[in-house]
């Protein structure tokens, strides 16, 4: 993902793994931004939404689960 401010919904649960790079992220419901960098990875609930705010190019993996 390019670096940038970018904004996602999602109906499932989400896990984002980042493999390389730097963002910051705001889960829907938090006050703060929370610092991920590489080999971390986040949950997304479902039904929600996040902001991203790539710091550094992100090499990522996104998987949903219908649960």
């Amino acid at each position: 993902m390019l670096e940038g401010k970018y904004e996602f919904k999602t109906a499932s649960r989400e896990l984002m793994q980042i493999h390389s790079g730097k963002l910051n992220v705001k889960i829907a419901g938090n006050k703060d931004w929370i610092l991920i960098t590489e080999d971390m990875d986040f949950y997304i609930p479902k039904n929600s939404s996040f902001c991203l705010e790539i710091l550094e190019l992100v090499n990522y993996t996104c998987s949903y689960f219908e649960d």
